[in-house]
């Protein structure tokens, strides 16, 4: 161990290599801050634990780029050459995932440059704005419903007509499908759906099993998952 601190003393390769190592675990404990920031008071209704365990490894990567590249032109324009070769084909499905995503990245940009005093205060100043956010959204917004609507197919298309979906358009009104399957004669319907109000899924219930009285219909709410 008086080696290596020897060592450290005048090989100004090694003090780099402990410093990049200092700021890549900072980066990657902040990064698991927002990833609990993002599952605790995210509106995505995307899988947000497993999008957000990208998190903590977009950060050090970043961190480990912006901390090779920065002060040397010839190193960054390597860097534009290799990105230009790339090709990402990740699905974004909610803009929230991009601004958290985009968060990482810009936390990876401060360290990487060994602003670590940016990056602990942008983290500060995100937080009271997502919580603001969550704050104000959450005294009028109604939950987020995945409906599940199961049947046989030949009861849910009866005289050529989706019974499924003009229930859903005359019981809740605007909704989102996530998943149509049809398999061995049985049809299995989601979609996502936000009521004006809470109170008014019950009677939603009652009237879609009025409206489909041979199907099966459950319903989970997204906002208790995590």
């Amino acid at each position: 161990m008086g080696d290596f601190f020897k060592e450290l003393g005048y090989n100004p390769r090694l003090r780099e290599a402990v410093s990049l190592a200092i700021y890549m675990s900072i980066g990657g404990v902040l990064a698991l801050y927002v990833r609990a920031i993002y599952r605790r008071f995210g509106i995505s209704v995307s899988n947000r634990d497993a999008f957000s365990s990208n998190f903590p490894i977009v950060t050090i990567a970043t961190t480990l780029i912006i901390f090779v590249v920065k002060s040397k032109l010839a190193l960054s324009l390597g860097l534009v050459g290799a990105l230009s070769i790339v090709r990402f084909r990740a699905a974004i499905k909610e803009p929230e995932e991009i601004i958290f995503l985009f968060f990482c990245i810009a936390l990876g940009l401060a360290l990487g440059a060994e602003y670590y005093e940016l990056a602990i205060s942008g983290v500060v100043v995100f937080t009271v704005f997502v919580l603001i956010r969550h704050w104000s959204a959450g005294r009028s917004r109604s939950p987020t419903l995945l409906l599940t609507v199961t049947g046989k197919e030949d009861e849910v298309y009866a005289d050529g007509e989706d019974r499924i979906e003009s229930a859903l358009a005359s019981e809740i009104g605007d909704y989102s499908v996530q998943r149509l399957e049809v398999d061995g004669g049985e049809v299995r319907f989601r979609a996502t759906v936000q009521p004006q109000d809470g109170k008014q899924i019950p009677a939603i219930i009652a009237g879609l099993r009025i409206r489909l009285p041979g199907c099966s219909i459950s319903y989970v709410n997204l906002e208790n998952l995590l």
